[in-house]
């Protein structure tokens, strides 16, 4: 029996990985992929989605869903660094997909989870507006997922883009906030887990030489490991988000804690951070399971696995 999955991304290359992770996981039904605007554009996210599938070989009649293309409050979109190339897959260059790009990624999101309450694991990699604008419009839906696995946050790390935030929750606090406030069963795989999933350059390399479509993931991690050491970081590329779609196949590969967590919205240093209460002293239920540490030779053989695994 495999486990349904909505996957809701801003491909980026570590968001490339992950969706190459999800479909060439066998144990896994991906319902639908919805785009969002965050380490790229949303026009970019949905073209990056729609070329990535093709390379994957899913079904040429399987769209992609558009999200949001600004933050829940809304203004501009939050810039992600150049980490990622300047189309978001490195120096990859895949061929524009004719795929359709179907409107309201909520809406579809919520008709699908609707349909098999208490089944379907969201999987969110990007910023948090969609699931935001889910539990607003449709707030059934809360209670019908059956989990949301979420890539953001450092809980007890610094961040990533402020000293106290990470990209995906400073490029929507409030997003975040909402959804940690309103949500259930709340897997949050932040930061202080997330920088010990790397992937090497000799690892990377081994990839890059493998036949399509799994060469072409590896060029993307190579890619990025390049661009790791040029900025100062040589032990290889951060895989954010394959480790929260490896957490979605194998809860195990973490250890967990429960605490209770809010989102800070104003403050001049901290806006985006995480604000969690491992002591109790707010006197609230946890809200969130987060890891707090990670199995980190498990995940490396679950990620290289599913790429070589890839077209065989």
């Amino acid at each position: 029996m495999t486990l349904p999955v909505i996957i809701s991304c801003d491909p980026g290359i570590d968001d490339a990985v992950a969706l190459a992770l999800t479909f060439g996981s066998p144990e896994l039904e991906v319902l639908a992929v919805a785009a969002t605007a965050g380490n790229v554009s949303l026009e970019q996210a949905t073209a990056n989605a729609a070329a990535l599938l093709d390379l994957l070989g899913v079904p040429a009649d399987f769209p992609v869903h558009a999200g949001a293309a600004g933050p829940l409050a809304g203004g501009e979109r939050v810039p992600d660094e150049p980490v990622h190339g300047a189309g978001g897959l490195g120096g990859v260059k895949l061929p524009v997909s004719v795929r359709p790009i179907e409107s309201d990624a909520v809406a579809h999101m919520a008709e699908l989870i609707l349909a098999r309450p208490g089944e379907v694991t969201l999987l969110a990699l990007g910023p948090l507006t969609d699931v935001a604008h889910l539990f607003e419009r449709f707030p059934d839906t809360i209670a019908a997922l059956g989990r949301l696995v979420v890539m953001g946050g450092a809980v007890f790390v610094q961040g990533n883009v402020t000293l106290s935030a990470e990209f995906n929750f400073y490029a929507d606090p409030e997003a975040a906030a909402l959804v940690l406030e309103r949500g259930r069963r709340i897997r949050l795989v932040p930061l202080d887990v997330t920088r010990k999933a790397v992937v090497d350059r000799p690892t990377a390399e081994r990839l890059a030489a493998l036949p399509s479509p799994a060469g072409e993931f590896g060029a993307m991690l190579l890619d990025m490991c390049n661009t790791m050491v040029a900025r100062g970081r040589p032990d290889g590329a951060v895989m954010h988000d394959p480790l929260a779609a490896a957490v979605v196949l194998d809860e195990s590969l973490l250890s967990w804690e429960a605490v209770t967590a809010t989102v800070e919205l104003d403050g001049t240093l901290t806006r985006g951070a995480v604000v969690a209460d491992a002591r109790g002293v707010s006197g609230r239920e946890p809200n969130i399971r987060y890891g707090r540490d990670i199995a980190a030779a498990g995940f490396l053989t679950t990620l290289t696995e599913r790429l070589t695994g890839l077209g065989a």
